[in-house]
Formats: C-alpha cells, sequence, structure tokens
C-alpha cells in the first residue's frame, strides 16, 4: 500500500518539533537498501543543497531547496537527522517568540 506525499506530510507534523528528523531516520532505517542507496541518496540531496545554494543567489526556491536536499540526506545519515532536529527547535523557537510579540503589538 502505498502512502501519499500527503500522509507523510501530516505525519511528519504531527511528531514532536526536535524528534521529527530522527524518528524518520529510524522509520526508514528499517527498510535501507545498503550501502550503495546511502551513497546515492547522500549524493542526490548534497546536488540539490547545491542547487539551493545556487538559487540564493540565482532566481529560485533557494531556501526550499535546501531543506529538501538536507531532508533527503537526513533520511540517510543520523548525524544529520540530528542536526535538522536541533535547528527544528531552534526555529520553532524563534517562530514562537515573533509570534508572542506580533499579538502584543495588536
Amino acid at each position: 500500500m502505498a502512502v501519499t506525499l500527503r500522509k507523510q506530510w501530516r505525519h511528519f507534523k504531527a511528531m514532536p518539533s526536535g524528534r521529527r528528523f530522527q524518528t524518520r531516520y529510524r522509520m526508514r532505517g528499517s527498510d535501507s537498501g545498503g550501502v550503495t542507496r546511502k551513497v546515492l541518496m547522500c549524493g542526490l540531496g548534497g546536488l540539490v543543497v547545491l542547487a539551493g545554494v545556487i538559487m540564493l543567489v540565482l532566481p529560485g526556491p533557494g531556501m526550499l531547496a535546501i531543506l529538501v536536499g538536507a531532508t533527503v540526506i537526513a533520511e540517510e545519515s543520523l548525524f544529520a537527522a540530528r542536526v535538522l532536529d536541533r535547528i527544528d527547535l531552534w526555529a520553532t523557537g524563534v517562530y514562537t517568540r515573533w509570534r508572542a510579540r506580533r499579538t502584543l503589538r495588536k
């Protein structure tokens, strides 16, 4: 049974901040395809991140491409998953503080 991208996104979003990427890494770990798959997926993720960095200067969705590439890498690397979980916690805190200040101004 194929899981749709929308269902995957909802499941990912429902996970607690700071554990999302590590949980996804562990879920994907059970069906790993070996070293070749890891190398290919990390290479693909690296190319997408590189394209995102280039798109920061040129027209295009640079930040989105960087996030997608980093997510692809994090599915294959526990270290990358941990780094993205820390970034997720930091970004969630920044967003929460911004929303609080915004509601105080109104």
